[in-house]
């Protein structure tokens, strides 16, 4: 074997062992399930056109808040994995242009989307969804009264 053989073997060696190290962190982090969470949610008993739903982990559960918007009534929370498993706090908001009419996004031209519904159902939420590897659907029934 020539020398120049012979030195690009330990170099081959370190180069697949640092690829496989810089890998290590690739995958999901280590613990921390996440489920894909998808549902529908209503005001009184109507689909709501145009929102968002966020999940905030609660007593104990570890992860980033999750969410997604709400288009015709339905949601799914996929971003970044999902909903991580265990309890949260649920923050529901509802988008219309200040006149009243529907607007696709919560901003529109000639100013901001009015948020709609009551207090009680965002930022001072009581909504809970418990969710687990098996609770994949989470619905909300919400009422203007």
């Amino acid at each position: 074997m020539n020398s120049r053989m012979h030195w690009r073997q330990p170099l081959r060696a370190k180069l697949a062992l640092f690829a496989a190290l810089a890998c290590a962190g690739c995958g999901p982090p280590e613990g921390l399930q996440k489920v894909v969470v998808d549902g529908v949610v209503t005001l009184d008993g109507a689909p709501i056109p145009n929102g968002e739903i966020r999940f905030l982990p609660i007593e104990g559960t570890e992860g980033p808040v999750s969410g997604g918007p709400i288009k015709d009534g339905q949601y799914r929370a996929e971003s970044r994995g999902g909903v991580p498993v265990g309890e949260h706090r649920v923050e529901i908001r509802a988008f219309r242009a200040p006149t009243g009419r529907q607007t696709g996004t919560a901003a529109i031209e000639g100013g901001p989307a009015e948020q709609y519904l009551p207090q009680q159902y965002n930022t001072k939420s009581e909504l809970t969804a418990s969710v687990s590897s098996s609770s994949a659907k989470q619905d909300f029934s919400l009422s203007s009264k």
